[in-house]
């Protein structure tokens, strides 16, 4: 089992001179860090291979293996592991070369204790970003190969080719965009650019966003699920499902309207899984709206006696005709790169599983709407 998030507290220190391993080793327990020590680069490295640390804080001019020989060794061995380098004043070159070989931070002699702190919580930062990356993205294998198999065992993809290239494909493209957010987050944290920080933040939400989108929707379309039905407020259904959008849309420019409900008006349904449906539905139209001037979004609920509707309209250029022909083939999506191709089917399945379905209405040039409809018993 990988180590929890917040436990980088492993340390171990590498350096000939006593005196500073000594003063150092203190300051470090003092601060709650489990320090290791080593004299020299050979010793580092069998204790680095025998305790396997969070964080290595070596000399780089040492007798015998030097600190440059301690990090390509390191690095060899695990990547992930963060090295922090202690170089004299004048070895710029040294200290130039460790960072090119992949050294977290580097700090000179004789050694501020602010600056070592300052090194250590970014090297921390980093092994916390890269253990929740990791985390996530195994779940994320774990997620997708679970619902791979009970999607062939049942039938529901009718070409394995398919499936396969279409979920390699759409997971290239996510684990792209997380990287790219991370590698952003990581130049913040060398070079102190608030911009840099801002537009990898972002990046990796954006990302994390469609790799749980992802995850959600091939779980709906590769197994038969039976709606627990509740009773719910129709107004607070439609709320719930606008906030989920609310940022998108704003982030795109493209106006949320609704129409509000009659008042009282409730629904049988499984709350769960129509609001996965209604997500699906309007980020989509959010997607379509984004590409005209004044993009707008409109959700309503027409309530009948044995039906209830949700309508979902965009103002965007419509459906092209090649859309229209394949909109509900699984993989398909008019989007390219940004699209998987599942978020329709999904949304469709939804509703048949209720014992409704899913229409949609073209208008080109003045946008599409979809018809999300639940025979229920209305109140």
């Amino acid at each position: 089992m990988p180590p929890a998030l917040d436990d980088c507290r492993s340390l171990l220190l590498i350096d000939d001179e006593p005196a500073i391993r000594r003063m150092m080793s203190l300051d470090l327990s003092s601060d709650g860090y489990e320090v290791i020590c080593a004299e020299d680069g050979e010793r580092g490295i069998g204790l680095f291979e025998s305790h396997k640390p969070d964080l290595v804080v070596t000399d780089l001019k040492m007798p015998g293996k030097d600190g440059i020989e301690v990090l390509k060794h390191i690095k060899q061995k695990s990547p992930e592991t963060e090295v922090i380098v202690i170089t004299g004043h004048g070895d710029l070159d040294l200290a130039i070369k460790a960072l090119q070989l992949r050294a977290s931070d580097f700090i000179t002699k004789p050694i501020n204790g602010a600056a070592l702190e300052v090194a250590l919580d970014r090297a921390a930062e980093r092994l916390r970003l890269n253990r929740k990356l990791r985390s996530y993205t195994e779940e994320l294998e774990q997620k997708v190969e679970e619902a791979t198999r009970k999607a062939l065992a049942a039938q529901q993809l009718a070409v394995v080719g398919q499936t396969v290239a279409g979920l390699v494909h759409s997971l290239k493209n996510m684990l792209s965009g997380l990287r790219g957010g991370l590698y952003l987050v990581e130049q913040h944290q060398k070079s102190g650019d608030p911009g840099q920080l801002d537009s990898g933040i972002a990046m990796l939400g954006r990302n994390l966003e469609r790799v749980k989108s992802l995850a959600s929707n091939l779980l709906s379309v590769s197994k038969p699920r039976e709606p627990e039905l509740i009773e719910i407020a129709a107004a607070e259904l439609i709320e719930d499902a606008l906030e989920c959008a609310r940022q998108e849309a704003e982030n795109k420019g493209v106006r949320l309207l609704h129409d509000p409900p009659p008042a009282g008006a409730s629904l049988r349904l499984d709350r769960a899984m129509i609001l996965d449906a209604l997500d699906n539905l309007i980020l989509n139209a959010i997607d379509a709206a984004s590409e005209v001037q004044h993009g707008a979004v409109n959700v309503s609920l027409e309530l009948g006696r044995k039906e209830a509707v949700f309508v979902i309209r965009d103002n965007g250029p419509g459906l092209s005709p090649e859309a229209e022909e394949h909109i509900f083939e699984i993989f398909y999506s008019s989007k390219g790169a940004q699209g998987t191709g599942l978020g329709l089917v999904a949304a469709r399945k939804i509703a048949q599983e209720h014992g409704g379905g899913l229409e949609f209405e073209n208008g080109p040039e003045t946008g599409a709407t979809f018809r999300l409809r639940l025979p229920m018993e209305t109140k």
